[in-house]
């Protein structure tokens, strides 16, 4: 019997927990945070409480309580009389936005990860930048403990100077290079770590295949696991409108000649009415028009994992003759990213020297190899040969600054939920008391009630449109098809998807 069983993220944008049950082996496809589900109890300053390790989360139905949850994230009062009795042989990550690999760290240790080398150096990059919580240790984590006072208490303890960081086991799907084995054991903070192993490919006693697919995140990976009923298929987010589209077309003819039994798929745009979407080339010259036309200062504001949005500033920058700012964290990613392509990123980009009594561990690490880290004072002497890459978390660094006017190109998502709309109202605050002219985005309606209007050229989504969404469905063929990562896949029944399988969270679907 082959089974597939969809934790949660059926029904909400983000949150896939997928479980795979085949010839008694098992294992998840991503393991992510269920961002509608938090939105309905938690906001930036009401989490789940991280001293009682994996209770808020079991409590509020965020995890499956499984076997092979951490012991040490487990407090004395945690009821596990309903445990599910599953098999977790290897956590597959399709790619590291945190709606994929946002609980991942709350898995045992012994559960290894398989993941591309691109994704395996952002993850490591991520809990390098500051990522605090059980949840997040991915790649390497500290041992919790009880209060010996309070077993319903978990807390970390301080570290001793000889003691080093956890790390976890990784299967990747090609070669690690040299760059990365050394970042793998290297450490920003003052204890070091002791590195997980890169697990050679027959470590699993299953087979499975892995392809490359184009999302808004490098490193994005589809798989298909082999089993006695044939193959199974998770696609993890994917579109075919970015810049490396012809990385999704290779994987759907590559997987349609596997004749796949099941294919498990993203629908996050189901419900949007475009038929199809704005592509990066058009991002990028609608983006560089904007930045052409401003003799001064420009922002320019894009998600901080979207590499591919920064290459295309990249190219806006030496097209426009400016240089692109980043933040130090920012830096950071791009040279970890150079330990898997060798890509220099960094190559004619500045630094933003943001004014702090102190420095973290990863702030000091990205400035190592910098010749020269960019005062604020030297931008407002000549705003207009730089292109500051900066969000709405960003902006009290322009009051260091002290520069009035300029450009705001937002190239980033829309707003989701009334909490991210409330964030566009303060945002459009700050941009006016810096008189920034915005492309972008517009705020519309009375004020304190105003909702922002997208102009969809600046943006490409990470996601597929509902046509190509079903085109690749079609061309791969599969004999049921299960939608995932979606709030309603009706729009899917409409067209006629043959095989297509109704998803109910924490109930099995039999291949």
């Amino acid at each position: 019997m082959v089974k597939v069983t969809v934790f949660d993220g059926a029904d909400s944008i983000g949150g896939n927990k997928i479980h795979l049950d085949f010839d008694g082996r098992g294992l998840f496809f991503d393991f992510g945070q269920n961002y509608r589900r938090m939105s309905e109890y938690y906001t930036d300053f009401l989490k789940p409480r991280s001293a009682r390790g994996v209770h808020d989360y079991f409590e509020m139905g965020l995890i499956p309580d499984i076997p092979q949850i951490r012991l040490d994230a487990i407090s004395d009062d945690v009821d596990r009389s309903h445990q599910s009795k599953l098999r977790v042989d290897a956590l597959f990550i399709s790619h590291a936005h945190m709606d994929h690999i946002g609980h991942a760290g709350f898995l045992d240790f012994n559960v290894p990860f398989v993941a591309s080398p691109m994704t395996a150096v952002i993850m490591k990059a991520m809990k390098d930048c500051g990522q605090r919580g059980c949840e997040t240790e991915c790649v390497y984590g500290q041992t919790r403990v009880k209060d010996p006072k309070d077993g319903r208490i978990v807390k970390a303890l301080r570290m001793k100077k000889d003691e080093t960081y956890q790390g976890r086991d990784f299967l990747l799907t090609s070669p690690p290079s040299n760059d990365l084995r050394v970042f793998w054991e290297e450490s920003v903070y003052s204890n070091g770590i002791k590195a997980g192993e890169f697990l050679e490919n027959d470590y699993l006693d299953f087979g499975f295949q892995s392809f490359d697919v184009d999302h808004s995140i490098y490193g994005a990976t589809a798989y298909a696991i082999e089993t006695s009923h044939g193959y199974v298929v998770y696609t993890g987010d994917l579109r075919r409108h970015g810049l490396f589209r012809e990385k999704t077309d290779t994987f759907v003819e590559k997987v349609a000649e596997l004749d796949p039994a099941a294919l498990i798929i993203e629908g996050t745009r189901t419900t949007r009415g475009e038929s199809a979407y704005v592509d990066e080339k058009v991002v990028k010259d609608t983006c560089l028009a904007a930045v052409k036309e401003e003799r001064s200062l420009v922002v320019a504001d894009f998600s901080p994992r979207n590499f591919e949005r920064l290459d295309t500033f990249l190219g806006i920058a030496e097209e426009a003759e400016r240089m692109l700012v980043v933040t130090k964290k920012d830096a950071y990613y791009l040279q970890a990213l150079q330990k898997v392509d060798g890509k220099d990123r960094m190559s004619g980009v500045k630094v933003f020297g943001a004014l702090k009594a102190q420095e973290s561990g990863v702030e000091e690490a990205a400035c190592r190899c910098l010749d020269e880290v960019l005062d604020p004072k030297a931008i407002a002497k000549d705003p207009g040969q730089y292109i500051l890459c900066f969000s709405y978390f960003d902006m009290s660094n322009l009051l260091d600054i002290k520069h009035k006017g300029g450009t705001y190109v937002y190239s980033n998502s829309e707003a989701f939920n009334e909490e991210q709309v409330v964030d566009f109202r303060r945002l459009s605050n700050w941009l006016q008391l810096f008189r920034l002219k915005v492309k972008g985005f517009s705020l519309i309606g009375d004020r304190g009630r105003e909702e922002p209007v997208f102009d969809k050229r600046y943006h490409a989504s990470g996601h597929v449109s509902l046509e190509d969404l079903v085109q690749v469905i079609r061309e791969i063929g599969a004999k049921k098809v299960i939608p995932v990562h979606t709030e309603d896949p009706t729009p899917l029944h409409k067209a006629g998807i043959v095989g297509l399988e109704s998803v109910v969270p924490g109930k099995s679907i039999n291949v």
